[in-house]
């Protein structure tokens, strides 16, 4: 069970290969979450809601949700885990940022899942408002090899964040919000 667990977390992160988190609360900008399309903010948890970051720009936010039911977190209940969410930002269907989120029932559980991950070699942060939520941040470069690399082993046929999002949603089980 562990070994599929960590299959499962490593396609989750596998577009996480973090060159860093950044601050998911971000100054400045030239566009917004509104003026892009008027995104409503991602309510992860009743301590937690996400807000696009307001600095970048980008045209389209896919928003991927996946609760207990889906193959991605029912592998990783015996980690306390409940929900993923995956946020992508793309301009002109080419990958700008993109944000996995983690929600655990618990912050011990929470940790264990940090722990796991830093085996592998990803760090994942938990939010200050609600230490059940863990997140990392890719940047457009890191998303973009990462969808090079799915298109290059034919798992989708062209290297575009929609033809991603529709994959991704897809081999964890999740929906498109």
């Amino acid at each position: 069970m562990k070994k599929m667990l960590c299959v499962m977390l490593s396609l989750v992160m596998v577009l996480c290969l973090m060159s860093g988190c950044d601050s998911l609360f971000a100054a400045g900008g030239e566009t917004t979450g509104a003026e892009a399309g008027g995104n409503e903010p991602v309510k992860l948890t009743d301590k937690y809601t996400f807000e696009d970051p307001t600095d970048i720009e980008f045209d389209k936010r896919y928003v991927i949700y996946a609760d207990e039911n889906s193959v991605m977190v029912s592998s990783a209940k015996d980690y306390g885990m409940i929900a993923v969410y995956s946020i992508t930002y793309a301009k002109e269907d080419a990958p700008v940022c993109g944000y996995e989120f983690m929600i655990c029932d618990t912050a011990e559980n929470a940790k264990k899942v940090i722990d796991l991950y830093a085996t592998q070699g990803t760090t994942l942060t938990a939010t200050e408002e609600d230490p059940t939520v863990l997140y990392a941040k890719s940047d457009g470069e890191t998303l973009e090899a990462g969808i090079m690399v799915y298109q290059s082993y034919g798992m989708i046929q062209e290297a575009t964040v929609s033809a991603y999002v529709e994959f991704y949603a897809t081999s964890i089980g999740g929906t498109i919000q």
